[in-house]
């Protein structure tokens, strides 16, 4: 009762804010509640047309889904049409009969037109079978130029798509974010697109099913690139403003990046777990290498005004996928780290394990070579890094096991960071009980700093504290 007179008591505003939040088809069903709630969903600020959420209101009780769903994508214009209010955001999920039959350009127009929105998401789908479990990228998308010029529309994004031209982005002087996912796009269009649009501020683009010859992006505003499993011959960015950049699960040739963004802040390079297929993964050790010029890209000229001399030297948040034990991605991190000025949180995951190739590959012999005392003493005899005396304050590292090569490094920060504030060491669910002592031992460390805390935490995917953890063990 109690709560029903709370709802009862809120303004029509608000309960419109909460409908906002939900799947279109569900606002709609609230006008079922009462008399109040009929026309509220009609000044919901954003409206989300996923026809998924039908399984989930119908269940079994319709015969064939797909025909519902496509009822429902039909039904979008009139929805549309019905609605009252300017929107700050629409999802819409639909068929691929929704682009041939030019229901995709009615949308666009109108919601930009009309509802003068400032937030577009599309996805294609096709539903052939059942739901989500065919999706096809390549669908031609041909809209006119300068279709997404509308003076309130700032966000962009597309998924399952082919964009052959950048025609629709023509005069398109305000979006600041453009996200593409799963879609076909040339090395050009791409880079004309980005060009276009004046203001852009932020990039993804993730999972192209096409091979770009390369990415290259070139622009005076944009602040945050994420590439994400795409296959390419190379990246050359060239950006004074961006401060974020994200390499994911990367196929490229680490030879040809090359960077020029003297503002980094935050600078992320992982990859997905190692399996069987993912052996043309570029690896980070091979990326952090070129970065720091320990190996000159292909592309390099020592008197080029556009390439930075040190990537790192305004970074302050860093991540990367390192492995511990490998005494040469020891050398390529403590390197990174003498170029890192400013480094204020640092993650190092710790590849979990090696493909066989990488494994029958390793040659640690020309390290060696190099090295004139045990590679247990790699950071005592590298010297400090500037960033570890005085800037790191957070450090998290996963996936360690307790393994000789990982605790160099750990030992390191413990007895050196003097203005480290926390550190957090993250098991890996396959420790032993020799490692997990050997980790217990950082604890008795002395600490270079007096506020420092070390967290010592179990794998992330048990569920309990540090000490259940270790008491499971044999």
């Amino acid at each position: 009762m109690a709560t029903n007179d709370f709802i009862r008591n809120l303004h029509n505003e608000v309960l419109a804010r909460i409908i906002s939040d939900l799947p279109a088809i569900e606002a709609i069903r609230t006008t079922l509640l009462s008399k109040r709630w009929k026309d509220l969903w009609r000044y919901a600020s954003r409206l989300d047309f996923d026809p998924k959420g039908v399984r989930k209101l119908c269940g079994d009780d319709i015969d064939d889904p797909r025909e519902e769903i496509s009822r429902v994508v039909k039904n979008i214009e009139n929805v549309l049409l019905s609605h009252k209010r300017n929107l700050i955001s629409c999802r819409i999920v639909h068929l691929l009969s929704s682009c041939r039959n030019g229901d995709v350009e009615k949308w666009i127009k109108y919601l930009t037109s009309e509802k003068k929105v400032q937030e577009l998401a599309f996805r294609c789908d096709d539903f052939q079978h059942q739901f989500y479990r065919r999706s096809r990228s390549g669908l031609g998308l041909n809209l006119p130029s300068g279709i997404f010029s509308c003076e309130t529309l700032q966000s962009l994004e597309f998924t399952h798509y082919s964009i052959r031209s950048d025609s629709p982005f023509h005069h398109c002087h305000n979006l600041k974010t453009l996200k593409l996912y799963h879609c076909a796009i040339s090395t050009e269009t791409l880079e004309a697109i980005v060009s276009s649009c004046d203001l852009l501020e932020r990039l993804s683009v993730c999972s192209s099913p096409s091979r770009l010859k390369q990415v290259r992006i070139f622009s005076q505003t944009v602040k945050t690139v994420e590439l994400e499993s795409l296959r390419s011959q190379g990246i050359y960015l060239s950006t004074q403003s961006l401060g974020v950049l994200v390499l994911h699960s990367m196929k490229f040739q680490a030879k040809n990046l090359v960077i020029h963004a003297p503002n980094l802040r935050v600078f992320t390079a992982t990859r997905k777990p190692i399996t069987k297929n993912s052996d043309n993964i570029t690896k980070i050790a091979e990326i952090l290498e070129y970065c720091t010029h320990l190996l000159t890209p292909v592309n390099y000229e020592a008197n080029d005004p556009m390439e930075d001399l040190n990537l790192f030297m305004n970074l302050r948040e860093l991540t990367i996928d390192l492995d511990l034990n490998d005494r040469r991605e020891m050398l390529i991190l403590c390197i990174v780290l003498q170029r890192c000025l400013n480094l204020h949180q640092l993650e190092i995951n710790i590849e979990e394990s090696r493909s066989e190739i990488e494994e029958a590959t390793r040659d640690y012999s020309s390290v060696n070579n190099r090295l004139p005392y045990p590679e247990t003493k790699l950071w005592e005899k590298m010297g400090l890094c500037d960033c570890i005396t005085f800037t790191l304050k957070q450090v998290s590292i996963k996936g360690f096991k307790g393994k000789d090569g990982e605790m160099e490094f750990p030992r390191h920060l413990i007895t050196k960071g003097a203005k480290l504030k926390r550190i957090e060491i993250w098991c890996n669910h396959d420790c032993s009980r020799e490692g997990v002592e050997a980790t217990l031992g950082l604890l008795s460390l002395p600490r270079s700093s007096i506020d420092v805390s070390i967290l010592l935490k179990p794998p992330p995917q048990f569920d309990g504290s540090f000490g259940r953890w270790v008491s499971t063990l044999n």
